[in-house]
């Protein structure tokens, strides 16, 4: 089975050639690696190319339109997405074709380039074949490095929405699930996801208009599990807003007041809110 990485880049050229040399060398190397730019103004086209990548030089867009546009071009079976930012373990193409469903997660690692440690991972400390329910919680996602799925999924559900600038990613798990019914989570750490203070992940924009237009498309949930995903959506927002931004999207969430994420929400809220005052 051919294989295609697919890296949506931005001004990426201080980290891009460390996530491209983990993708090469892995223990069984993808066919081709596309670097989609997407308007970059730095010397991330020339990174790439150096590093063997294919290299698409996009207008402006977002990491949704970057990524449909490499997945056109990809000669892949199985396309594997990689943030320019974020390194991959040697083993991970291995083990997701030994795999072989049609979308697979694995575990992600988050680390800081000064040597902060976390205590947590990004994904589902289980193994298996899980329903697309199972991903309406934030423990269930790794990083938009963490998963690889068959072409044929990816275009039976249209791939990424380009229209959204946040839940980008979750969006693609959930409506790639729903339509191949099941998903397969790898309990493994295969991803190493970089922490970027201030990066897109992480900032509150356009929180209420994307959560909409995600929504808009999931027309297989049900309307509790559409309340779920403005909760758990809301209490995200809450975790990265000082007081009293936060206030209103904790409010919104209040079904969720005795899930412990409610309250590391609130205390993130109340760090930011002293960190920012002090």
């Amino acid at each position: 089975m051919k294989v295609s990485v697919i890296v949506p880049a931005y001004n990426a050229e201080a980290f891009l050639h460390a996530a491209l040399e983990s993708a090469w060398n892995q223990t069984i190397p993808p066919d081709e690696i596309i670097v989609a730019s997407d308007g970059s103004t730095d010397g991330t086209a020339n990174v790439a190319r150096g590093a063997g990548a294919r290299v698409l030089e996009l207008p402006k867009g977002n990491g949704a339109i970057a990524r449909n546009a490499a997945a056109k071009e990809a000669i892949g079976e199985r396309l594997f997405f990689l943030d320019a930012d974020d390194l991959w373990v040697p083993t991970k193409i291995e083990r997701h074709l030994a795999v072989g469903a049609p979308l697979i997660l694995d575990n992600a690692q988050p680390f800081t380039d000064s040597g902060e440690s976390f205590s947590w991972l990004g994904g589902l400390p289980v193994s298996g074949e899980l329903p697309w329910r199972r991903l309406l919680n934030h423990k269930a996602w790794p990083s938009g490095s963490g998963f690889s799925v068959l072409r044929e999924a990816y275009w039976g559900v249209g791939g990424f929405n380009p229209e959204l600038t946040k839940f980008q990613d979750v969006d693609f798990w959930v409506r790639c699930a729903a339509h191949c019914g099941t998903f397969i989570n790898l309990p493994e750490v295969l991803t190493r996801y970089r922490i970027v203070r201030g990066s897109v992940s992480k900032v509150v924009r356009r929180h209420e208009q994307n959560l909409e237009t995600m929504l808009s498309g999931w027309d297989f949930a049900a309307d509790s599990d559409k309340k779920k995903m403005r909760a758990l959506a809301d209490l995200l927002a809450a975790e990265f807003l000082p007081w009293p931004d936060a206030l209103r999207h904790l409010v919104r969430a209040r079904s969720m007041v005795a899930n412990r994420y409610y309250w590391k929400c609130v205390l993130g809220s109340l760090r930011r809110t002293i960190g920012r005052t002090a």
